[in-house]
């Protein structure tokens, strides 16, 4: 649907009535920018009444004008992504030669993109995530190419307090050797999974699913295939943002605090063991 969208406008154009054939010309140009808006705002920009965007849209095979914005948003994503789109962008942020540029737009970039987070659907899905890591046996944290630094930062921070985790994206040639022997439905997988996504990743996700073991899936976008098989999605909707991957590092740093917090004392109490062993040992150096 994602590539035959455009196609479709453009193949069945010729043959429609006059007020749908100039919509279909204004959408072949402008689809990029239909995802943000209503159908009113769509029909005077293309100079048509609403009913003609109402009976375009239903001529195309969609039953409502949302179902039908999701479809040009996917097909200007897939169109519009590749695996390094968010890097690129950031290196043409700005061309200006003024010191501390990039650090101001990166850090205005990365409020903005913290501003959308909250979302009532992400606060939900947040907490069902923190119960579905309570009530598991482990949690195995998987995130592979660009995903593997977000689970070996979750695991990172986590397993010095709470010893019930376990990664899975370090030796990625054994995964689903680890997926069939170790992980049982008791268990819960935590998968960061980020646009575009690894199929070797997807394919965990669907083992996962097929075995009965809980998901919970941290992505940048409800495109993602194992949006639809995954128990609990946060989605940053943050896909080809140049500080995209802030937003997914403050929902691990989130997850972690609030994992702590639901397992105090005990988790205050392993910290606490760790500072007075690296006090005893040496280990860190403090300025007298």
């Amino acid at each position: 649907m994602s590539n035959t969208i455009l196609e479709n406008i453009l193949n069945v154009k010729d043959v429609l009535p006059k007020k749908q054939r100039i919509l279909c010309n204004y959408l072949a140009i402008n689809y990029e920018r239909i995802g943000v808006m209503t159908v009113a705002e769509l029909a005077k920009d293309a100079g048509v009444g609403t009913t003609t965007v109402l009976r375009l849209i239903q001529n195309l095979g969609f039953d409502s004008f949302p179902a039908f914005k999701r479809a040009l948003v996917n097909a200007n994503l897939l169109k519009n992504t590749s695996s390094y789109q968010s890097l690129k962008s950031g290196f043409s942020r700005s061309s200006k030669p003024e010191n501390g540029v990039a650090l101001r737009q990166v850090a205005e970039d990365g409020a903005r993109v913290l501003e959308d987070l909250c979302t009532p659907s992400n606060v939900a899905q947040f907490e069902k995530a923190i119960q579905m890591m309570l009530d598991a046996h482990t949690i195995y944290t998987l995130g592979l190419r660009s995903s593997r630094a977000l689970s070996l930062y979750f695991e990172y921070n986590t397993d010095r307090f709470y010893p019930k985790v376990r990664q899975l994206s370090r030796e990625s040639e054994f995964l689903f050797d680890r997926l069939v022997v170790n992980i049982t439905p008791e268990d819960v997988a935590l998968i960061y999974s980020v646009w575009p996504c690894t199929k070797r990743t997807i394919q965990a996700g669907e083992l996962c699913h097929k075995r009965n073991i809980p998901i919970i899936l941290l992505t940048n976008t409800s495109l993602n295939p194992l949006v639809k098989v995954a128990d609990a999605v946060i989605d940053t909707n943050t896909v080809n943002h140049a500080s995209g991957d802030t937003a997914l590092f403050a929902v691990t740093e989130a997850l972690v605090s609030e994992l702590g917090r639901r397992t105090a004392p005990e988790s205050t109490q392993n910290i606490e063991r760790i500072e007075q062993v690296l006090n005893e040992t040496d280990v860190i150096f403090w300025e007298n």
